[in-house]
């Protein structure tokens, strides 16, 4: 279970960074800029959750993390150079990430023993935060905060996963290849159909 949740953590890892990437690039960012967001998205998220949990930061206890980051951030930057790479792809490449980061951190949450509602909000602040940082330092709004179904989706994954965790309905694997299809197949609905939630309104008058 561990070495899955490990290459599952790896695979977040690199689409993350990729993200970070493609986002540079349309902000039209040089290697420098495109390399540090793809470290940020892909680790702000898991760094923040480490610190406010009291426990060491991942990535400064295995340096790989931080390595693949930084070699996908270049190799993503050139390869994007050559391609047309639509704005589509940045959307669905988000979607993988966070479905991957909101159950790898729940799940690493229950593994160290805390409540339910605990590993839900860890959950989802590890796969939204990396995110959320990538689009403040771009200037836009992050997708936390709009009205597409983004929380949402991560809520669900998270909450499905402490769900089969604590009925054992299912094995460890099985319940976190559900709650990745979960939080992946929401997210990726709210796309194609572009679903979104109810926005506050305030009027001028």
């Amino acid at each position: 279970m561990e070495q899955l949740l490990y290459w599952f953590d790896l695979i977040g890892i690199v689409v993350f960074a990729f993200t970070g990437v493609l986002a540079a690039g349309h902000k039209q960012m040089d290697l420098f800029g495109a390399v540090v967001l793809a470290c940020v998205t892909a680790t702000g998220g898991g760094t923040i959750r480490d610190i406010i949990l009291n426990i060491p930061v991942f990535w400064l206890q295995d340096s790989h993390y931080l390595w693949i980051a930084s070699v996908t951030g270049v190799v993503s930057f050139y390869l994007i150079r050559y391609l047309q790479v639509p704005m589509r792809l940045l959307a669905i490449a988000d979607a993988m990430g966070l479905a991957v980061f909101t159950v790898i951190g729940t799940q690493k949450v229950l593994a160290l023993g805390h409540s339910p509602a605990i590993a839900i909000v860890m959950g989802v602040m590890t796969g939204t935060f990396g995110g959320l940082i990538r689009d403040i330092l771009c200037g836009d709004i992050p997708l936390l905060l709009r009205r597409e179904i983004y929380a949402t989706a991560s809520l669900s994954g998270a909450a499905a996963l402490v769900l089969l965790d604590a009925t054992g309905a299912v094995p460890g694997k099985i319940a976190v290849g559900i709650a990745v299809l979960v939080t992946l197949s929401i997210r990726l609905a709210a796309l194609r159909w572009n679903l979104s939630a109810p926005i506050a309104r305030i009027g001028n008058n």
